[in-house]
C-alpha cells in the first residue's frame, strides 16, 4: 500500500533492490533495520515516537524481494495505512523479541545476519538482547549499520525534486527574517516564526531545533538552544534551520546584525564566503569528500587562525527524524565511513568563526549538490552579514 506516501511503490522497490546490492557487497544475508530515518526510506514510514523498548524496523534478505515490516501492536493501523511492506511481524512490548527471533527462525533467515547498532531507537540493551536471541538460533550476528545510510547517500531524481522543494522552503524562511525580527522578541518567538514561514509554505518540522542566537554570549552558542532573552538593537544574531519535505533536510544558517552594522561580523564573512566559490572550483566528480575541507580550510585560515574557527566542515544530509538531521558520512572523511562526491550526494558545508573579545559569531552554513557537472549550491541568499534595520 502506497496511499498518502510521498512516492510510488516503484521508488521504494528500487530501493529496497539497491540495499540488497550493498547486502551482497558487506556479505550480508539478512539485515535487520533499525534505525528510524532508515526505516522511513525504506518503507515511507513515520511516527512522532519510536519506543526505546520495541525492535520498530524491517527484515531484508538477500535471497527475497519480500520486505517484512516490524512493529508494536499499537501501530498496526497507522503502519497498514502509511507504510509500503509486504509482511509484518506484530509483538507487545512482553514479546517483542521472541515473536522477532521467531520470524527469523520460521522463515530461515540465518547465515550473516546485520543488525543495525547504530541507531536511535531502540535502547542498546534490547538490541544486545534480540542479537543474543538470533545468536541463540544459529545466526552469525554482525553489524549491518550504514548499508542502508550507504545507498541513501546519493539520491534518486524524486528524491532531489524533495531536496529542491525543501531549499525553496528554508529560503523563504530566512529571507523573511528582516520582515519579521525587531528587538524586544526573544530568541523562542523567532525560532517560532521561521517555523511558521516554512510550515506555510509547505514545510515539516525539521529533526534539530531550529537553532537561533544573539547577544553578548552568542559567540559560545553554537548548538545552544533558543532561550528567553529578548534580542536588543546591536546584537548578532546566528540562525541555522533545515526546510524540510518528506523529511528530506536541507540546511542554512546566516548571520545578522540587528539594527546596525558589524563590521568585524561582516569583514569573517566577507572572506569565509568565498570558500565556497574555492570548494566549486576545486572539487570535481569522485574526489574523495575531504579534498572539499582541504581546500576550504587552506582558504579560511590564510587571514584567520584556529583558535578562531569552530568547525569547517559537513555531513550528508537527506532523510531524517529527530533527534538530529546528520549524516553519517562527513566531509573530512573521518566519521563512520569514507565517500566520494557522487552525482546525487547532498552535504550540508560550514564555515563556523567566532571572536571572543568582540562577543560575535560570523557563521553561514549552505547545502551542496553535486551534479554530473559539478557542485550546486542550493540556497539564493547572500551568505555575507545581513543587517536588520
Amino acid at each position: 500500500m502506497t496511499a498518502g506516501l510521498p512516492f510510488p511503490a516503484d521508488e521504494y522497490l528500487e530501493r529496497r533492490r539497491r540495499v540488497r546490492e550493498e547486502m551482497g557487497r558487506r556479505d550480508l544475508d539478512v539485515l535487520l533495520v533499525l534505525s528510524p530515518p532508515n526505516l522511513t526510506y525504506l518503507t515511507g514510514f513515520e511516527s512522532i515516537w519510536y519506543p526505546p523498548r520495541a525492535p520498530v524496523g524491517c527484515v531484508l534478505a538477500a535471497d527475497s524481494d519480500e520486505l517484512v515490516f516490524c512493529d508494536y501492536e499499537r501501530h498496526r493501523n497507522h503502519a497498514s495505512t502509511q507504510a509500503f511492506f509486504d509482511d509484518a511481524i506484530w509483538f507487545t512490548y512482553d514479546d517483542a523479541v521472541e515473536q522477532v527471533a521467531r520470524a527469523f527462525r520460521d522463515r530461515g533467515w540465518t547465515g550473516r545476519v546485520g543488525v543495525e547498532r547504530w541507531t536511535k531507537s531502540p535502547g542498546a540493551p534490547l538490541v544486545r538482547t534480540l542479537e543474543s536471541a538470533l545468536e541463540a538460533q544459529g545466526a552469525s550476528v554482525v553489524d549491518g549499520s550504514w548499508a542502508v545510510d550507504r545507498v541513501r547517500a546519493v539520491k534518486s531524481p524524486r528524491e532531489l525534486e524533495c531536496v529542491l522543494r525543501a531549499s525553496e522552503i528554508v529560503d523563504a524562511a530566512v529571507g523573511a527574517l528582516p520582515e519579521i525580527v525587531r528587538p524586544g522578541l526573544t530568541e523562542l518567538q523567532v525560532a517560532a516564526r521561521l517555523n511558521s514561514v516554512m510550515a506555510d509554505h509547505g514545510g515539516e518540522e525539521p529533526a534539530i531545533r531550529t537553532m537561533v542566537s544573539a547577544g553578548p554570549l552568542v559567540w559560545a552558542r553554537t548548538h545552544g538552544a533558543p532561550g528567553h532573552r529578548p534580542i536588543e538593537r546591536g546584537d548578532v544574531m546566528y540562525v541555522d534551520v533545515c526546510g524540510v519535505y518528506h523529511r528530506y533536510h536541507v540546511d542554512l544558517c546566516r548571520t545578522f546584525a540587528i539594527g546596525v552594522d558589524n563590521r568585524a561580523a561582516r569583514e569573517i564573512l566577507d572572506w569565509t564566503s568565498k570558500s565556497v566559490d574555492a570548494v566549486i572550483a576545486a572539487v570535481r566528480v569522485g574526489d574523495p569528500l575531504d579534498v572539499a575541507v582541504r581546500v576550504a580550510e587552506q582558504h579560511v585560515h590564510e587571514r584567520y587562525d584556529a583558535d578562531q574557527v569552530w568547525w569547517i566542515g559537513g555531513y550528508a544530509l537527506g532523510i531524517a527524524l529527530p533527534p538530529d538531521w546528520v549524516g553519517h558520512t562527513y566531509l573530512d572523511n573521518e566519521a563512520f565511513e569514507t565517500f566520494t562526491w557522487e552525482p546525487g550526494y547532498v552535504t550540508n558545508y560550514e564555515n563556523v568563526l567566532f571572536d571572543r573579545e568582540k562577543g560575535i559569531t560570523a557563521s553561514y552554513m549552505e547545502t551542496l549538490l553535486m551534479t554530473p557537472d559539478g557542485i550546486q549550491v542550493l540556497s539564493h541568499l547572500p551568505r555575507t552579514l545581513t543587517v536588520i534595520p
